[in-house]
């Protein structure tokens, strides 16, 4: 959804938005969702400057990074955006962004698109490392059995090649 920046009210825009999120991240086959975003956004307008406050609710089907097992992460989260016209980036040349400038996102055109605006706060919501759970034991290396489900017999007669060495000067120091 693109809302023109002129059609905003000086009382501030208000937009209640269920989207699919298959279709906002269509070309993101590791991002599954079995239900809508919901998002309440309130629009201000300030001169040319937008400010975006609102909520985003939805749940996010992943893979465990550790033992592969698929989960599903809840997510509901406040956010606060500021929007300023792409013009008023400096034209030509390099130049360094403040702290404060790193969170200022652009529009053009008078227009913010809000599926960009619902797809940025998924975004940073998603881990790197998605985790089933934060004590998850992942896969034995050996026979591949999930850990968290037991332990596998093949684990514990498995050493490390480098750690027999260690072992004897270990007993050599004990000797001395």
């Amino acid at each position: 959804m693109k809302v023109h920046i002129d059609k905003i009210p000086t009382e501030g825009l208000v937009v209640d938005l269920a989207e699919d999120g298959g279709r906002l991240f269509k070309d993101e086959p590791e991002l599954r969702f079995k239900e809508k975003i919901l998002s309440r956004l309130v629009l201000n307008r300030l001169g040319l400057n937008i400010t975006v406050s609102g909520d985003i609710r939805f749940r996010i089907f992943l893979q465990c990074s550790r033992c592969l097992k698929d989960f599903s992460l809840p997510v509901d989260k406040d956010f606060d955006l500021e929007y300023r016209p792409v013009s008023e980036i400096s034209k030509g040349g390099e130049f360094q962004l403040s702290q404060d400038e790193l969170d200022i996102l652009y529009y053009d055109d008078g227009v913010i698109d809000l599926d960009e605006t619902l797809m940025g706060q998924v975004a940073e919501t998603v881990p790197l490392k998605p985790l089933c759970s934060e004590v998850c034991r992942g896969l034995c290396p050996h026979c591949g059995k999930n850990l968290n489900e037991g332990e596998c017999s093949c684990y514990a007669g498995h050493l490390d090649p480098r750690l027999p060495r260690f072992k004897d000067l270990l007993k050599k120091k004990d000797i001395q």
